[in-house]
């Protein structure tokens, strides 16, 4: 039986001025057979940029640091050292973007997600009945990655990045899931399909969840309807042609879902 690993990250997002902001879980879908190739693929990105650094598989990509370097919003000197080139020439930047883009569509890496914007949510939904986000978001998520692994008759890991202290919340987000299924996927499929959830930290520099990483904030910001900069779109549209699509060609409901639906 085929097995495979779910990486993911989680992000908050704002639109303009701080408002209608978003919370999303995404990432990537490898099978085990594939991960130390497409590490290398990423570590290779990592030599284009850094090539000047014999220790360059030890830098760690992450977009949030990415963005600081580019938008120019925060003194040089604030940056991580390893980050200061991309202030000096954002051509770098671009070419992360671009080959993260490349390897999605060479491997044909399988995207997953889930974008919740909270206004729509605190707006249709009484404080006193809703839902914690992330628990709304996670059962998405194991909804769609169990459907993804029945599909393929296969059984699989998820890798989330670590956030220290909230890792005890989101740990106890999947047992509950696990524990009583989604809407329409039962216990035991998932239990039966998800063997196993870990976290990993930044620190662990694991090349395919700095892939994943790169994914939360590009899909929110598709769902809040923010400027996608031209940089980036080539990472965004090969994520959604990756998207999963499901047994019926659907990506907006296996892929990359965005809730709650109002309308």
């Amino acid at each position: 039986m085929a097995e495979y690993i779910l990486y993911l990250d989680e992000s908050y997002t704002h639109s303009n001025r701080g408002q209608s902001s978003a919370f999303a879980i995404g990432g990537v879908i490898l099978k085990n057979t594939e991960i130390n190739n497409v590490a290398i693929q990423i570590d290779n990105v990592k030599a284009q940029i850094w090539n000047d650094l014999p220790n360059y598989k030890s830098i760690i990509l992450h977009e949030l640091d990415l963005k600081r370097a580019v938008e120019r919003h925060d003194s040089i000197n604030t940056l991580k050292k390893e980050y200061e080139r991309f202030r000096r020439n954002s051509d770098s930047a671009k070419l992360i973007y671009k080959e993260f883009a490349k390897i999605i569509r060479h491997f044909n890496i399988v995207t997953l997600g889930c974008v919740l914007k909270q206004d729509d949510f605190y707006t249709n939904f009484f404080k006193d009945i809703r839902n914690d986000i992330s628990l709304v978001c996670m059962q998405i998520i194991i909804e769609n990655y169990t459907h993804f692994l029945c599909q393929k008759k296969a059984t699989g890991k998820i890798i989330y990045e670590s956030r220290d202290e909230a890792d005890k919340t989101m740990l106890m987000r999947f047992h509950q899931v696990c524990a009583i299924g989604t809407m329409y996927v039962k216990p035991l499929a998932i239990q039966q399909r998800i063997t196993q959830f870990q976290f990993k930290g930044k620190q662990i520099n694991d090349p395919c969840l700095q892939l994943a990483d790169f994914i939360p904030n590009l899909i929110a910001r598709k769902a809040l309807d923010k400027k996608i900069y031209k940089d980036t779109k080539p990472l965004l549209q090969a994520i959604w042609d990756n998207a999963y699509k499901g047994i019926n060609n659907n990506r907006k409901r296996y892929g990359i879902k965005t809730v709650p639906r109002v309308n």
